[in-house]
């Protein structure tokens, strides 16, 4: 119950800031979720990540396309998901703001863990496929980076791929298990194509939520 409590308390003060609120708290009457996961869309406004080589697509749009599906999965088997953004726009009006805001969200008392969606971009185009990295010295972020990147391989077919250590602000910042996840390189031609498919959009998206449920339901 006093998890329950602080959900509803990080959403009332999230209403009273000038971002809009990236939640609806749960009606009083409704039934505690079991799981608290805050989940973080990439970039946004003017800051568009990475962009597809060939189709100019924007990795900000993406990581809220496949960002709002993971939410849906996780909603539907029971969590309480908390989100950095709900639009296209960033947070603020600079990086710096942008960044304060987000880390503030990400740091909300009660969350289970943190999951960041982004997309990937590298010089050598035949590079592709899903990555997950975790803060480097973190047990349970390594633990919960391993699920998610066995889950999203499995998903898409790929053969298995270890989960990486970082220094990433988004896995830095927070004090419970959270990871950054890389769907895909918009520098590969393939996977540029296939990042924009709703279908696939989903396979990941399901990926994601059971690779992170599979961490959280573990005794």
């Amino acid at each position: 119950m006093k998890r329950y409590f602080l959900l509803l308390l990080s959403c009332f003060l999230l209403s009273c800031t000038s971002v809009k609120a990236p939640c609806t708290p749960y009606e009083l009457t409704a039934k505690p979720p079991d799981y608290f996961v805050i989940l973080d869309y990439g970039h946004g406004g003017f800051d568009c990540g990475a962009v597809g080589l060939d189709t100019g697509v924007k990795e900000s749009d993406l990581n809220l396309l496949v960002g709002e599906r993971v939410a849906r999965a996780l909603e539907d088997r029971g969590c309480f998901v908390l989100r950095t953004r709900t639009g296209t726009d960033a947070l603020a009006g600079t990086k710096r703001d942008d960044m304060a805001l987000r880390g503030a969200i990400l740091c909300s008392e009660g969350a289970d863990c943190t999951v960041s969606i982004h997309m990937n971009k590298f010089s050598d185009r035949s590079v592709k496929g899903p990555m997950c990295y975790f803060q480097a010295g973190s047990e349970g972020g390594k633990a919960l980076a391993g699920c998610v990147i066995d889950a999203l391989c499995a998903a898409i077919g790929q053969d298995p791929r270890f989960a990486n250590p970082g220094n990433n602000f988004v896995t830095r910042i927070p004090s419970v298990p959270s990871v950054l996840i890389e769907c895909g390189f918009l520098s590969n031609p393939e996977d540029e194509r296939n990042l924009q498919d709703p279908d696939y959009q989903q396979t990941l998206a399901d990926g994601i939520a059971e690779g992170v449920l599979h961490y959280l339901e573990q005794p």
